[in-house]
Formats: C-alpha cells, structure tokens, sequence
C-alpha cells in the first residue's frame, strides 16, 4: 500500500512451505519502505548504507530511501528462543538481500 502523503509505502510477504502434503504459512514480513530528501542533489552512484537505499541518477533532487522491515513466525518452531530469533533473523536477512538488489538493479538501468 502507499501513504496518502506518496513518500512511504508498505508491502506484505507471506512464505509458506510444503509439508509432503499442503502450503503450510512459515512467516509474514512487512516491509516499509519511506523517501528521505537528499540534501546533496542527483547523484551518480548507488549508495547503500545498512538499510538506507540511494538510487543512481534520476531527475531532479536526488532520494534516498529507508527500509524497515518485521518478520513474524507463523509455525511453531521446537527450538530455544535463540536459535528461533536466528531463523527470524534469517528470514529477514534475505528478504532484505532481494530487496536491496532489486532497488540496484533499478539504479542501473
């Protein structure tokens, strides 16, 4: 969805897996994404500093954008608290990978 303002939007992402018999849900991930103003102007690299998206080029003022995102289990995992919050962490961290190429990739063409 995008804001009402046009300067932030939000996308949701459900994986599931399959148990040898149906789509079981695995997690939800929100991801938000907001424009953060460029004081600098255009500029002709891609900058990306932790989740902060800079994409190359473009008319006008240059942006930046800001990624947050949330990850939620939805399976119950017969494991200690720690090893679950790595699979948590996991999950985002890839999401996060896909997300980042994608916004470079888009930069590049």
């Amino acid at each position: 969805s995008v804001a009402d303002d046009g300067n932030s939007s939000a996308v949701e992402c459900n994986t599931q897996y399959h148990n040898g018999s149906k789509w079981v849900d695995c997690s939800k991930i929100i991801c938000r994404f907001s424009s953060i103003p460029s004081i600098s102007g255009g500029g002709d690299e891609t900058s990306l500093s932790g989740k902060e998206l800079s994409p190359r080029g473009g008319e006008g003022e240059g942006m930046k954008v800001s990624m947050n995102l949330d990850c939620e289990l939805l399976v119950w995992l017969p494991l200690p608290k720690a090893a679950t919050k790595a699979v948590t962490k996991k999950i985002s961290s890839v999401f996060e990978n896909v997300a980042i190429n994608f916004f470079e990739e888009l930069a590049t063409n």
